[in-house]
C-alpha cells in the first residue's frame, strides 16, 4: 500500500509518512457570512436563523491522524557506538521527534520572495485518488512510550491541511462535484482515432528533471485536479513511483469525466 506523502512545491522536497493515516476527515465550509450593517450584524427574529449573505468560494480542510513509531521505522532503532566511544556505554535511543519535525516545519512561516513569512505550499499525494494542493494550517502531536532519558518513542500526529487553488485564473475542466475524492472507472489505452496526446515522462534535453504527472496534467488540461483521472486511465497506482520513459496517455476530457 502506498504511503501518503507531502511534496513541497517550492523545493521539490518529498516527505513520506511512516504509515498510512489512521483517520482522514474532510470538512467543507460554504462561502457565506452573516448579514450586517455599519452598526453591526443583523440578527434574526425569535426562533429564526440569522440572515446570511453568500460570498462565493468557501474552504475545504482535511484532517489526518498520522502514526510515527521508532520501533517500526525503516532506520535502525538506535545508534551504535562510534569508534573511540566507551564500549560499555548504552546505545543512544532514537527520538520520534526527529521523524515528525519535517511535518511540523510545514506549519512554520518561512521567508518568501517578497520578504514576508508564509507556510510553504504543499501537495498531499496518496496513491492515485488523492492529489490535493494546500497549506498545513495546524499540527498537534501526542507522545507515548518514553525512553529512560525522556525521549519519546511514539507519536500520534494530527495535521490539518487547507486546500488552495494554485491557478485561480485557469479555466477549469468539467468535473464531478467532489473530484478530489471520487475515482472514475479505470479506462483502457486510447486508440489513435481518439486523438489522445502521448507524453514520455523523462528529463528534457536541457537537463530539467522529469515532470510530475500532476504538472503534466495541469499544463495539458489547465487543471491539475484531473490528475487522479489520468492516473486511473493509465492504470498507474503510485504517481510517486513511475518509471522513467513511461508514456503517459492524455485523452480528451470527455474520456475522463462523465457528461
Amino acid at each position: 500500500m502506498e504511503r501518503v506523502a507531502f511534496l513541497v512545491e517550492r523545493t521539490g522536497e518529498q516527505l513520506s509518512c511512516l504509515l498510512n493515516p489512521e483517520n482522514v476527515v474532510v470538512r467543507r465550509a460554504a462561502g457565506i457570512t452573516s448579514r450586517g450593517t455599519t452598526t453591526g450584524i443583523i440578527t434574526g427574529l425569535t426562533t429564526s436563523d440569522d440572515p446570511l449573505i453568500a460570498t462565493g468560494g468557501g474552504s475545504t480542510e482535511i484532517d489526518l491522524d498520522l502514526l510515527f513509531d521508532t520501533a517500526i521505522d525503516d532506520e535502525p532503532n538506535a545508534r551504535l557506538p562510534a569508534a573511540g566511544d566507551d564500549a560499555q556505554a548504552p546505545r543512544v535511543q532514537p527520538d520520534v521527534r526527529d521523524m515528525t519535525r519535517p511535518i511540523w516545519n510545514l506549519a512554520e512561516n518561512g521567508e518568501t520572495a517578497d520578504g514576508f513569512g508564509a507556510p510553504p505550499l504543499v501537495r498531499m499525494i496518496w496513491g492515485r485518488a488523492w492529489n490535493i494542493p494546500g497549506i498545513v494550517v495546524s499540527v498537534a502531536e501526542k507522545f507515548e512510550r518514553f525512553a529512560a532519558d525522556g525521549r519519546p518513542q511514539r507519536s500520534w500526529l494530527r495535521l490539518r491541511l487547507k486546500r488552495v487553488d494554485y491557478d485561480v485564473g485557469a479555466t477549469p475542466a468539467r468535473l464531478p462535484a467532489t473530484p478530489q475524492f471520487e475515482l472514475p472507472p479505470v479506462g483502457g489505452i486510447a486508440d489513435d482515432e481518439d486523438h489522445a496526446t502521448r507524453i514520455m515522462l523523462s528529463p528534457d534535453e536541457n537537463g530539467l528533471p522529469t515532470p510530475r504527472i500532476d504538472e503534466v496534467v495541469a499544463a495539458h488540461y489547465g487543471d491539475a485536479v484531473l490528475a487522479h483521472a489520468v492516473l486511473a486511465f493509465n492504470n498507474i497506482a503510485d504517481p510517486l513511483n513511475v518509471a522513467e520513459g513511461t508514456v503517459l496517455i492524455l485523452p480528451d476530457v470527455a474520456s475522463l469525466v462523465e457528461p
